[in-house]
């Protein structure tokens, strides 16, 4: 990234991190990529340099239930208060239609992130050699399903985590009534 484009990619970002807190860090560069304000190496570079510059931060947050492709706790992405400083100090040179494409996707990205919290899928496995898969649907601060299943392998875990994901509604549904009872 040339040196020029530098400070025009953190404030990028700050201004993301300012419409939307707590997102994953994929999903942040999935947005910024996807804005085609910043490509991959761009991003990187921009991020790097804010968090060493402690105007943003990464980390999990204590009781994070979602899990990363390694099974540890997911680390989300927030806009520190001098992060904020900087931003509201620079926000006038960052150009309208930069900031008017990040508001308006913001509330995509923010229904994204929400949903993403609201449904969670994992698997660990168990000492038999199989795989324990936890399947989650919460709505607020109240849990609708928690699901503990046995998958025979991991390549099974694997498709019921994507399948839960993808097609929760559905499968909610389908549980639902085959458990009521009054339909008999």
């Amino acid at each position: 990234m040339p040196e020029t484009d530098l400070p025009n990619g953190k404030l990028i970002i700050l201004y993301m991190l300012h419409q939307v807190s707590s997102i994953p860090s994929a999903d942040l560069m999935n947005w910024a990529m996807e804005s085609l304000y910043l490509d991959y190496f761009s991003f990187v570079h921009a991020k790097e340099a804010l968090v060493k510059d402690r105007f943003i931060i990464e980390a999990a947050r204590k009781g994070e239930t979602r899990l990363d492709a390694a099974g540890r706790p997911m680390e989300l992405c927030d806009i520190t208060p001098e992060g904020e400083i900087i931003l509201q100090q620079l926000l006038p040179t960052l150009p309208t239609h930069v900031r008017a494409y990040f508001t308006k996707t913001a509330a995509q990205w923010r229904q994204m992130v929400h949903e993403a919290a609201s449904v969670l899928a994992s698997y660990l496995p168990d000492a038999n050699g199989a795989f324990q898969v936890r399947l989650s649907l919460t709505d607020g601060a109240r849990t609708t399903a928690d699901l503990m299943l046995a998958a025979p392998n991991e390549e099974t875990a694997q498709k019921m985590c994507r399948r839960w994901k993808s097609s929760t509604a559905d499968i909610y549904t389908s549980l639902l009534s085959a458990l009521d009872t009054e339909s008999d």
